[in-house]
């Protein structure tokens, strides 16, 4: 009897544990079967979006619940740190997709109670356009559970409805910013979402979002409504945001309405009426003007207007931590506020660096417009500014076609043979690297014109001056070396993409520079071949590459070896510009010395790699990249650079070390700002 007993228990606890795995199996196989009809109704539909137009009307509620003075120090919430406490803020866009990834956004009608109409808080506008079905949901931050390269950053389970529909859930794997959690209901025999939940934290802003897939054939992978609750907290303050957002919606604009804010045509075209505390707070704005109308009204004393109060305060200190955006006809104009904590970089080989960027546009028609985009930074361990004005006159973008012209100063640079002289004089006793006798300043003029022949060529060809002044001019006088060089050189670019955005960009570029025209005294000619490739890899990852080749020809002793592809950029642009393709520790000297380069660069960019693995750090690195780097110079060993990086919300970081063939040199760290860098 007892064995009977002890054969039947293990009998049933084995047919338990094969039901329990049979189970399993079946569902994680069903939990497949949903998402793999949900990414194939994505592939079968995407041609929606292909050229699509779409009217939208968005409505913000903002309540500002905390507040202190860090609130005047964020870039856009300047608006927001004096009372009231309640804002509103309407807008009825036009929104245009040229593709899936692609969209354009036009602002027709406008209205509000935010002073002067500005926008607050605009990385909401991110919400107001989610594309569920994308590898993100915001520009690159944000894996979406519902595309098939991001399904191993989730758990997925599934519950069948009765109504021919299927809830799944998802969760991430690692708690991590770039994820999220929430549910979505599935149509069970298409995969088409009708709708979804999502939670998460986008850029400071913690935000529970809801969103209804439109029903309409040929839209059903667009949003027909979405609403959002989100949170801000920072240094104590805290904003609450319900951000309502509805699609195609029936009133079509004419396009010669354009950023025009008028309450009244709002009330006309809104598709949704306002709820009781929307109007609430419409009527305590409009209680407050015109109270001030009457108390001005009724004051008949003359009052002295504080002028430098309103020039200092009212003006200046708005634009300290709020960029300047103005349209007006056909120019648009931008400037990044004075404190701007995204304009300043840090790196152990060249220090702090601060830069403020200013953008103008006039446009003369669709396809002629001039561009002005003066940049200017200051670099604290050489204490020099730096400024660079470039304008360019587009004449025919369908082919590229544009004009342009740059006047700017470029590094302090030496050339070998002052170097040679005083070294010659002092018999090798003195020693050159740390001082600037052998230093010139650089401003330089270049002109050129660049046009598309085929979709696959671009010729560049043009102008470039330079005048090197020495910073110690009685030192090149003592030994007999001019304190003054100028070059008068015509240039020819060819840039060449056989590929076309499938493969790498090719680039050649010839510089002849001409003795005695315009004063030049520097005869040479300058070859450098380029490929750069930016290999983009599914699931937000990126592979980019960058090979070269430069020298010098037919020069003298004293020439100055500047290179266009090979230079220490005085104006940093940040993490996705120049850190991939640029040394990072090279001393600035050094790009200056050799009469040839031979350089490559590899990094590899994807999120959730490695340090997202961290306990309590971990969850907020958003990108990691690896770096290898090495370049060939004349009269040095091979030197290679190994490093790398990670970007978060706050700050960019990367850790670098240098080698002289296989001997280790000096170890770097260099980082960018990324704090509000969307605001």
């Amino acid at each position: 009897m007892k064995k009977f007993f002890v054969s039947y228990t293990r009998t049933m606890l084995a047919g338990i544990l094969i039901c329990m795995s049979a189970s399993i199996v079946g569902k994680e196989k069903e939990d497949t079967l949903i998402l793999d009809k949900i990414f194939k109704y994505r592939d079968d539909n995407i041609s929606e979006f292909q050229s699509l137009e779409d009217n939208i009307y968005t409505k913000y509620r903002f309540n500002v619940e905390k507040r202190n003075f860090g609130l005047w120090l964020i870039p856009t919430t300047y608006v927001l740190a004096k009372d009231p406490r309640e804002y509103i803020r309407e807008a009825y866009s036009k929104l245009t997709f040229n593709d899936v990834h692609n969209f354009d956004i036009k602002s027709q009608v406008l209205s509000g109670t935010i002073r002067k109409n500005r926008r607050a808080m605009p990385t909401l506008i991110d919400y107001m356009t989610p594309n569920i079905y994308d590898v993100s949901f915001y520009e690159g931050h944000v894996l979406s559970p519902f595309n098939k390269w991001n399904r191993r950053f989730y758990h997925y389970t599934q519950i069948r409805l009765m109504n021919g529909a299927t809830r799944l859930d998802f969760r991430p794997k690692l708690y991590n910013t770039q994820l999220l959690n929430g549910y979505a209901v599935v149509e069970t025999e298409t995969g088409r979402i009708m709708r979804t939940v999502l939670n998460g934290e986008f850029d400071m802003i913690t935000f529970r979002t809801e969103i209804t897939q439109s029903e309409e054939e040929g839209r059903t992978l667009m949003s027909a409504k979405c609403n959002t609750a989100a949170t801000f907290r920072f240094m104590g303050n805290r904003i609450s945001v319900l951000f309502n957002a509805f699609y195609n919606c029936p009133t079509d604009l004419p396009d010669s309405i354009g950023y025009i804010t008028d309450r009244e045509m709002m009330d006309s075209i809104r598709p949704v009426p306002l709820n009781r505390l929307d109007k609430a707070v419409y009527e305590a704005y409009d209680k407050q003007q015109e109270a001030a109308a009457q108390a001005a009204a009724a004051d008949t004393l003359p009052h002295k207007t504080n002028i430098w109060k309103k020039i200092f305060w009212d003006s200046i200190g708005e634009t300290l931590v709020t960029p300047i955006n103005a349209e007006a006809g056909n120019t648009t104009f931008r400037l990044s506020p004075i404190i701007n904590p995204l304009y300043v970089s840090y790196s152990g080989s060249r220090g702090w660096r601060y830069k403020m960027k200013l953008r103008v546009r006039f446009t003369f028609s669709e396809h002629r417009y001039l561009n002005i985009e003066p940049s200017i930074g200051y670099n604290f361990k050489q204490h020099q500014v730096y400024y660079d004005v470039p304008i360019q006159m587009v004449y025919n973008p369908k082919r590229n076609g544009y004009a342009e012209l740059i006047y700017a100063n470029g590094n302090r640079i030496s050339t070998p043979a002052v170097k040679e002289a005083i070294s010659k004089a002092h018999q090798d006793t003195i020693n050159l690297e740390n001082l600037d006798l052998t230093e010139f300043r650089d401003n330089y003029v270049r002109l050129f014109n660049n046009i598309m022949v085929f979709d696959w060529l671009d010729i560049e060809t043009g102008l470039i001056l330079h005048q090197r002044k020495a910073i110690n001019p009685e030192v090149m006088h003592y030994y007999n070396m001019p304190d003054e060089y100028r070059s008068f050189a015509p240039s020819l670019g060819i840039k060449l993409s056989p590929w076309l955005k499938k493969g790498p960009l090719l680039s050649i570029d010839w510089e002849h520079s001409f003795k005695g025209v315009n004063g030049s005294n520097l005869p040479y000619d300058r070859w450098e071949f380029d490929a750069q490739w930016k290999y983009p890899i599914p699931g937000l990852r990126l592979l980019n590459m960058r090979a070269g080749v430069g020298f010098f020809a037919n020069k003298t002793s004293d020439i100055f070896l500047d290179y266009s592809n090979f230079r220490d950029e005085n104006l940093p642009q940040g993490w996705n510009d120049d850190w991939s393709g640029n040394f990072q520790l090279l001393s600035s000297q050094e790009y200056n010395v050799s009469d040839y380069y031979i350089r490559a660069n590899v990094s590899y960019e994807s999120p959730l790699m490695l340090s997202t693995w961290i306990p309590y750090l971990g969850k907020y690195i958003e990108k990691e990249r690896f770096y290898l780097s090495g370049v060939l110079l004349e009269r040095s060993r091979p030197y290679f650079e190994l490093g790398y990086g990670f970007s978060n919300r706050y700050i960019s970081v990367g850790a670098f070390a240098s080698f002289r063939n296989t001997k280790f040199e000096k170890f770097g760290m260099k980082f960018d700002f990324e704090l509000f860098k969307r605001w």
